[in-house]
């Protein structure tokens, strides 16, 4: 009798134990989830700046900018559907608290009872280790596709100050290779190096023409 309680105690610790690394995975799964969350954000970030800044790509640095980004997008994509499908997967085994667990106990010899509730918690085991072996595939898939895409973001960044720093300042030309501030320049050395504008003033010693004398309306002397 007392062996068959302890294999029965066995087989349930063990089931028991089964159960809490599923959950400890599903708990790995939702904080990898959060992270790509994050990293999704940046990237979505920097791939609208990309569309609206180096579409075409024209430089080297450009052209890995583009292609890095694309990569990135790709690997974020690979990971969420790894991740997802580990959260996703949710089904287990395990005995249940029912009616007919309750004509089990009634009709069987405690002996018996330990010994077939053995049994049925290896055939559990069995069943709930297969599918958390592949939670656990996935979910490191999808850990190695978050660290891909981390090394992709960062050479991303890399390369984006890269292109940053090389980029050449744009500065307002015109004609004679003189930029408008020198040719604002030379018009204020022009009049003397005062910055003012000249103040212009009216010659009061000029005459108005004569006025004449004009008679509106009614003129009676004109009536024949």
């Amino acid at each position: 009798m007392e062996k068959y309680k302890e294999l029965y105690n066995l087989s349930k610790e063990v089931l028991n134990e089964e159960l809490s690394r599923f959950a400890r995975i599903d708990d790995k799964a939702a904080k990898y989830l959060s992270i790509l969350t994050l990293v999704a954000g940046v990237s979505g970030f920097f791939g609208k700046w990309l569309i609206d800044n180096l579409i075409p790509p024209k430089t080297i640095t450009e052209w890995a900018l583009v292609i890095l980004c694309a990569f990135l997008f790709i690997m974020i994509f690979v990971s969420w559907f790894l991740i997802f499908n580990v959260l996703r997967i949710h089904t287990i085994i395990k005995m249940p608290l029912d009616a007919e667990t309750i004509d089990f106990f009634d009709n069987n010899e405690l002996i018996d009872i330990y010994y077939t509730l053995a049994k049925g918690n290896k055939d559990a085991l069995a069943e709930n280790r297969k599918i958390t072996n592949l939670k656990s595939q996935r979910l490191y898939r999808g850990y190695v596709s978050i660290i891909i895409s981390g090394i992709i973001l960062t050479l991303f960044l890399a390369i984006f100050v890269i292109h940053s720093w090389n980029e050449p300042k744009k500065t307002k030309k015109v004609e004679g290779g003189i930029t408008m501030a020198d040719d604002k320049k030379q018009d204020t050395t022009s009049q003397g190096g005062d910055s003012k504008p000249e103040v212009v003033k009216p010659n009061p010693g000029i005459k108005p023409p004569n006025y004449g004398i004009v008679t509106e309306g009614f003129d009676p002397s004109k009536i024949k």
